[in-house]
C-alpha cells in the first residue's frame, strides 16, 4: 500500500490490516487495533493511528459548538477538553472562544456525559474524569478504578463503575456472537465450566461477558472494540479470511506454530491464520542478518535452521528468508519480534548503496581515517619490545599489543588496525535500530548498555541513545570463547541465565549446555601487554579444576580461587585477580581526562602507588581519579569510592 499525506502527524502514513496492541496516538485509546496508520519512519515506528483518528479533516462544525468552526489542534501543549475534561494533544480547537474537543468526542466515539437511566444503579450517573485521591472499586466488576482513569460516578452514594462496566452491564450484543446476548459476569460469578480465558484475544479473564446456552466468554476490552469478522490480508493470503470464534487446535499456515482459539480461515483453500500474522510485512529488516529479509508463503523442502532462535524452520509455512544468502531463513515470529525488527516495512524502498569504506587508501602502508585530520601510517607491530610504553587506541582505550595499528606521526593518535576497520553503521543483535559510529565522544563519558563499564573511546549510538563501546558494539554470534565448546548466541530472554563465571547477566547462552556469560566476562582481552607486577605478557586463564593447592594474587597478596578466571605469566608464573589487572571502574578511560566535582584521571605507573583516600587500599589499577578540592588532593580506585568523596569538605 502506499503512504497517505494525512494532516494529524508529520510523515507520510503507512495503512494498515494487521492487528496492533499499541495506544493509538490521536484519541489515546489502549487497545489492539486493526486497520488504522502507522508510521514508517525509523525512530517514529511506534506511531499508530485509528482509521477515524488518522483521517480527522482539518476542520469540522460540531453541535457541541454551532456557533463557530473546530480547527484541528496538532501535537501542541496539553489541553482540556470541554466536553468531558480529559488531557490530549491532538483534537480540535475553537480560534475564537477558548472550547476545545479531544478526537474521540469530536467523532461522537465518546462515553455520554450522563446515564439518567441505566441498570447499574438507581441514580443517574455523571462522567467523572479521574478520582482525585483514595483506593475506590468499580461497584459491578470490584476491581480498581485508577486516580488517572476516566469512569462513571454517582454522587449522592459515592459509588463509581468502570466505563466498560456501565456501558454493557448487564447484557450486550457482540458481532461474533450475534445468536445471544452476552451476559456480564465478575470473576466470582463465572460457572466453572467456563474457560478463564477470552475466547478471541485469550488473555486471561478478571471479568467477562458469557453466554451461557453456548460457553462463549470475552474479556471487556474484545467486548469493545470486536475483532472484523472478515479481512482482507493481500500480503499473507489472496482471498478473504473469515474469524472462527471457537476454541479449536490449528497450525497458523502463515507462521507454522500452533494456536488454540479463533482463528482466521479461508473457506476456499483450508487456510487458517493466528489473527497476530494477518498483513505481515513482505520485505524487513532485522538486527540478526546483514541484508534484507522476504516473506515467503512457503519454503519448500529442505533442512532449514532459523537465524534468530536456530530452531527447524518447517519449509511448507510461511518464512522469511534472505535473497542474497540461500540458506538463510527465519520464522515468521521470529523475525517479527519488536527486538529483532526495526519495525520498517521496505516493500517498494530501493536498497541503500553499500557502506562506505571508514577509511581512504593512501598507499599500502598509509590511510586517511574518517574520525581524524592526519593521515595514519601502519606499523607492523610483531615482535615489538614490550618493555617500551604502552601505547592507548583511541577507539577502544585498550593497549595496543603486538598486533598492528595504525599512528599519526604529527599527533597522539593510535587505532588498532581492527578498529581502524569498524564499521561506520551496524546492526547489533542487542537493538532493533542501528547503531552508527561516533568518533567525536573521546572527550566525554559514557557507560556502555552491555557491560555496563565506563568508557571514553569511540562508541556506538542508536537513535534513542543506546551507547555501547566498540567492544561490545563489534561484537557478533555466533560467540567463539576459549572457555567453552560450544557456540554462545544472544539471548534477550526476561529471565536470562546468570554468568558461568561472575554471577551477573549472562547475554551470551550456549544452546547446548547451562553456560552463559556476560559481555564483561565474554569479551576480555586474552593478552594484556606489561603490568606493572610483570613484564611479560598476562594470559587469560579459564581455571584449573585439579589444583589442590592456594593460590596468591600479586598485586593485592589475597587468595585466588584456582577454578575461577585469572591472569598468569607463562613465563614466571605469576597469578592476579581479573580485577586487579582489567576489570577495574576506570580500566576503559584514558588518563589526563577531565569530569566536573574537580577530578580528572591520571596515570598510576609509578613505584609508589597512592593509597584511597575512601577504602585505605593501595590502588591497582593503571588509571585513577585525582580529586581536588580545597587545595587537598586525594585518590580514589573506584566510582564507589568517588561518590563517598565527591561532596566531601576536606
Amino acid at each position: 500500500m502506499e503512504k497517505v499525506e494525512v494532516p494529524i502527524h508529520k510523515h507520510p502514513l503507512l495503512p494498515f490490516t494487521r492487528f496492533f496492541e499499541r495506544p493509538c496516538v490521536g484519541c489515546k485509546y489502549l487497545g489492539y487495533i486493526y486497520q488504522g496508520y502507522r508510521c514508517n519512519e525509523l525512530g517514529c515506528h511506534k506511531t499508530l493511528y485509528h482509521k477515524e483518528c488518522a483521517e480527522s479533516l482539518p476542520q469540522i462544525n460540531h453541535p457541541s459548538h454551532p456557533d463557530h468552526p473546530l480547527k484541528l489542534l496538532l501535537n501542541g501543549r496539553s489541553s482540556t477538553c470541554s466536553r468531558c475534561g480529559v488531557s490530549f494533544q491532538n483534537g480540535y480547537s475553537c480560534s475564537i472562544c477558548d472550547f476545545k474537543l479531544d478526537l474521540s468526542c469530536a467523532s461522537g466515539q465518546a462515553p455520554p456525559l450522563i446515564l439518567e437511566k441505566s441498570n447499574l444503579h438507581e441514580h443517574p450517573l455523571e462522567l467523572f474524569n479521574g478520582l482525585k485521591s483514595g483506593v475506590r472499586s468499580c461497584q459491578v466488576c470490584k476491581y480498581r478504578v485508577f486516580n488517572s482513569e476516566q469512569c462513571y460516578r454517582c454522587y449522592q452514594c459515592e459509588l463509581v463503575f468502570h466505563l466498560e462496566c456501565a456501558k454493557f452491564f448487564p447484557e450486550a450484543s457482540h458481532t461474533s456472537h450475534p445468536q445471544h446476548q452476552l451476559k456480564y459476569l465478575t470473576a466470582k460469578a463465572t460457572p466453572d465450566y467456563a474457560d478463564k480465558k477470552c475466547l478471541l484475544c485469550g488473555i486471561k479473564l478478571r471479568s467477562l461477558h458469557h453466554c451461557d446456552v453456548c460457553n462463549f466468554s470475552i474479556c471487556s476490552r474484545c467486548m469493545s472494540n470486536p475483532p472484523p469478522v472478515s479481512v482482507v490480508s493481500p500480503t499473507t493470503h489472496e482471498h478473504q479470511l473469515h474469524l472462527v470464534p471457537r476454541c479449536m487446535d490449528f497450525t497458523c499456515n502463515a507462521c507454522g506454530t500452533q494456536g488454540e482459539r479463533s482463528p482466521y480461515f479461508c473457506l476456499q483453500c483450508n487456510f487458517m491464520i493466528h489473527r497476530e500474522c494477518i498483513d505481515l510485512p513482505r520485505v524487513i529488516n532485522i538486527n540478526r542478518h546483514d541484508h534484507r529479509i522476504f516473506y515467503t508463503h512457503r519454503l519448500g523442502h529442505g533442512n532449514w535452521k532459523c537465524g534468530v532462535c536456530r530452531k527447524t524452520v518447517d519449509g511448507f509455512y510461511g518464512a522469511y528468508s534472505c535473497s542474497k544468502c540461500s540458506d538463510y531463513v527465519v520464522h515468521s515470529r521470529c523475525a517479527t519480534r519488536d527486538d529483532v525488527w526495526d519495525m520498517i516495512e521496505l516493500e517498494g524502498t530501493p536498497e541503500e548503496p553499500e557502506e562506505t569504506a571508514p577509511f581512504v587508501v593512501i598507499d599500502e602502508n598509509t590511510i586517511k581515517h574518517f574520525s581524524h585530520d592526519h593521515n595514519l601510517q601502519m606499523i607492523d607491530n610483531h615482535g615489538r619490545n614490550i618493555l617500551e610504553e604502552i601505547k592507548l587506541c583511541q577507539a577502544c582505550v585498550f593497549q595496543i599489543g603486538t598486533e598492528p595499528f595504525y599512528t599519526c606521526k604529527q599527533c597522539v593518535f593510535v587505532l588498532h588496525e581492527k578498529c581502524a576497520n569498524i564499521p561506520r553503521k551496524k546492526k547489533h543483535m542487542c537493538h532493533n535500530q542501528p547503531f552508527t559510529l561516533d568518533t567525536n565522544s573521546i572527550c566525554k563519558e559514557f557507560t556502555c548498555h552491555l557491560c555496563l563499564q565506563r568508557f571514553n573511546g569511540f562508541r556506538y549510538k542508536s537513535l534513542n541513545n543506546m551507547t555501547l563501546d566498540v567492544r561490545c558494539g563489534s561484537s557478533s554470534e555466533p560467540l567463539w570463547h576459549e572457555s567453552h565448546p560450544h557456540p554462545l548466541y544472544y539471548s534477550n530472554d526476561k529471565y536470562p541465565k546468570h554468568c558461568s563465571e561472575c554471577g551477573r547477566t549472562g547475554r551470551f547462552r550456549c544452546d547446548e549446555c547451562d553456560f552463559s556469560l556476560d559481555f564483561k566476562c565474554g569479551l576480555l582481552p586474552k593478552k594484556v601487554i606489561r603490568h606493572r607486577y610483570d613484564d611479560h605478557p598476562l594470559v587469560l586463564s579459564y581455571g584449573e579444576s585439579s589444583v589442590d593447592g592456594k593460590y596468591w594474587c600479586e598485586a593485592c597478596e589475597t587468595e585466588v580461587d584456582p577454578k575461577k578466571w585469572f591472569y598468569t605469566c607463562s613465563d614466571c608464573g605469576v597469578i592476579l585477580h581479573i580485577s586487579c589487572v582489567g576489570g577495574g571502574d576506570f580500566t576503559y578511560i584514558r588518563p589526563s581526562s577531565v569530569i566536573p566535582y574537580e577530578a580528572e584521571y591520571v596515570s598510576n605507573t609509578s613505584i609508589c602507588r597512592p593509597v584511597c583516600t575512601v577504602c585505605n587500599t593501595r590502588c591497582k589499577l593503571s588509571t585513577i581519579l585525582k580529586v581536588s578540592k580545597t587545595k587537598v588532593v586525594v585518590y580514589v580506585c573506584s566510582f564507589k569510592c568517588f561518590a563517598s568523596v565527591r561532596f566531601r569538605d576536606f
